[in-house]
């Protein structure tokens, strides 16, 4: 049936055919001259963006327009040639004394980088029927430059030598003695030489050429500094560009001892992902070119919407405290506001009159996301605790004191009221979804996947809205599957499963205490002394930023002293959220101690439990009253929206 098919199934660049039919080309990634290192994390659109503005893609996409392929190198900007690090090859080129693997290496990438350029040649020759003399010329001027004695003079035979060639390498991974009869090169002068006699081969003087590395952290640190040393030189009519993952740099070093490469002086930094404004409006566009593409198979209904938000809708707390009204008759904190309200009534000297009217208006009528708010302003003393009579005429007159305290506690009281109420909390929404996928792509699309999926399965028919019911199921789905990919995450997949997991119920249990005054509402990230940390735990957090599991950002409204050591705030990944029934909004962090911190990133749960615990007991030790001191100690009024 047309309307069972999912738009969003396929989410991996690696599973799709004619990647140039999804892709939705991200701002601010036309930097012309200039190399770029792209970074973002797994699903982020790297692999998308050098693969669909390199010569295959684009090639594909002239053909299907019924365009010339020729207008690759007539209307084109540049030539891409896309390389993507074969992490099993090249970690097996490991240095030994005896051998120069840093010269094996920068023959292979040139070796590598020579194939699609034989390829490219190939297809376009189709089109021009080059010279069959000048193709001759090419092909064994370049042939000896990687065997001394070849006589190979054709393209196709250059190809398949460039397989043996790769064979020889493999051979000399392996143990052989030698490489043969396979010449070692310098891969900047090899591949310059190469895309300056392509360009006169292909008569286009002026043609440049981008060469895309991807899976740049897959490569051993003296291979980075080869590649950095192609980034460093990189000039007209060659220039490379790199993408990687977080913290994939392992050193920003080139082959030379005095130099270095840095952004921007040596190439364009472009960061996909997290803090980029435009995210919303690019999932956007990349869901309605799927659901146009179903449309035009012939797979999806030509009169459902193309618009992503029309089935997902917008979160709406009041519909969410509908759903809790509707299945609980008496919320369970209303006897603790009425005996609570006759505590304060007591201490305030108010009469039996005041306190029955207290009672009537703050606690039996109001609504129960009010009644659980006025709970929590009253449940403590603090500086900015109101009085029973502040509360009540606040509240009577809906003056602004109240409706800033309903601003910044509201979402908040949703997570106690789900507990209270042995309710989970909802995660639905084009809004939502937009932030549990924290600005990765594939993430996006793996929410939507589910959620039609299971609406699919309830006879959805794409007229209307996939229910919030639906849309939360589904996220739940991912997040857990999510979190139980964290434990392949090489090498510190235990480590990092463990953390995120003891992590998570920390801001759970902040989230949902009996006690919060909602002072400082749904934590979700932290932070550290970033200097005192050692060298082990720096590795696991730059590893977790790696696989994001953790997102950087810089420190939000920084309390303490400029030369604080704390200087980078720690995301937990939005799409773990659901998993632990807390907020994706980053209202709060919290501040974790590097001892603590070093418990929770054991890697043994007892340690990461001791931990949990610790972190808990000692803000309680500091604060005999049982406040949390890292959160509820601050009036509401400083909260982030």
């Amino acid at each position: 049936m047309t309307n069972q098919y999912n738009p969003f199934k396929e989410n991996r660049t690696e599973q799709m055919r004619d990647l140039w039919k999804y892709y939705v080309p991200f701002p601010g990634l036309d930097s012309a001259g200039k190399p770029l290192v792209v970074e973002g994390g797994r699903g982020s659109g790297k692999t998308m963006f050098f693969q669909c503005n390199s010569w295959r893609q684009k090639i594909l996409e002239f053909q299907k327009n019924s365009k010339p392929i020729t207008d690759l190198i007539d209307n084109e900007d540049f030539v891409g040639i896309y390389y993507r690090v074969d992490t099993t090859f090249v970690s097996s080129m490991r240095e030994r004394e005896e051998d120069n693997w840093g010269a094996i290496f920068e023959t292979y990438l040139g070796i590598c980088i020579l194939k699609e350029i034989l390829d490219l040649i190939s297809a376009l020759n189709k089109s021009m029927n080059l010279n069959e003399g000048t193709l001759s010329e090419f092909s064994l001027s370049f042939s000896k430059k990687l065997n001394t004695d070849s006589t190979t003079d054709t393209i196709d035979e250059f190809r398949k030598d460039c397989n043996v060639f790769l064979d020889i390498i493999e051979d000399k991974i392996n143990g052989s003695e030698t490489l043969s009869n396979l010449r070692c090169i310098n891969a900047n002068r090899f591949i310059t030489d190469l895309c300056v006699a392509t360009r006169e081969l292909l008569g286009k003087e002026e043609l440049l050429f981008k060469i895309f590395i991807d899976e740049y952290e897959t490569l051993q640190e003296y291979q980075q500094k080869i590649v950095n040393t192609l980034i460093k030189h990189s000039s007209l009519p060659v220039i490379f560009n790199i993408g990687l993952r977080p913290k994939g740099m392992k050193t920003s070093e080139t082959i030379s001892e005095t130099e270095t490469i840095e952004a921007p002086h040596d190439y364009e930094l472009l960061l996909l992902g997290f803090e980029q404004d435009k995210y919303p409006e690019i999932i956007r566009a990349i869901c309605q070119k799927r659901i146009a593409l179903g449309k035009e198979q012939g797979k999806i209904p030509e009169t459902a919407s193309d618009d992503i938000e029309f089935y997902l809708g917008n979160y709406s707390i009041e519909l969410e405290i509908e759903k809790i009204s509707q299945t609980t008759k008496k919320p369970p904190h209303l006897e603790k506001l009425r005996r609570l309200i006759k505590t304060r009534a007591y201490e305030e000297n108010c009469s039996d009159e005041e306190f029955e009217e207290y009672c009537r208006m703050l606690c039996d009528e109001a609504p129960i996301l009010n009644s659980r708010m006025h709970y929590a302003l009253l449940y403590k003393k603090t500086h900015y605790t109101p009085s029973l009579k502040e509360l009540y005429t606040s509240y009577k007159n809906n003056d602004e004191r109240y409706n800033d305290w309903l601003h910044n506690r509201k979402n908040g009281v949703i997570y106690l009221l789900c507990k209270e109420t042995k309710r989970d909390k909802m995660y639905f929404g084009f809004d939502v979804f937009s932030a549990l996928s924290s600005n990765i792509v594939r993430y996006f699309l793996e929410l939507c996947e589910q959620s039609f999926k299971i609406a699919f399965l309830n006879g959805y028919e794409w007229t209307s809205q996939i229910s919030p019911e639906t849309q939360t199921e589904a996220a739940r789905y991912v997040s857990e599957y999510k979190i139980v990919d964290i434990a392949g995450y090489e090498p510190y997949g235990k480590e990092l499963r463990i953390f995120v997991q003891y992590l998570g119920q920390i801001f759970n249990k902040l989230h949902t205490a009996e006690d919060n005054t909602l002072g400082e509402p749904e934590p979700n990230h932290f932070n550290t002394k970033d200097l005192s940390l050692p060298d082990s735990s720096k590795k696991i957090i730059a590893s977790a930023i790696m696989w994001n599991v953790l997102q950087e950002g810089e420190t939000t409204k920084k309390k303490q002293s400029k030369l604080s050591p704390e200087t980078v705030d720690y995301y937990l990944n939005k799409i773990y959220v659901p998993y632990f029934g807390i907020s994706y909004r980053n209202q709060r962090k919290i501040f974790i101690s590097v001892d603590i911190l070093q418990e929770l990133f054991s890697g043994n749960e007892e340690s990461a439990n001791s931990g949990f615990k610790k972190f808990f007991r000692t803000d309680i030790d500091a604060n005999p009253g049982g406040t949390q001191l890292t959160f509820f100690n601050m009036d509401t009024e400083d909260n982030d929206d």
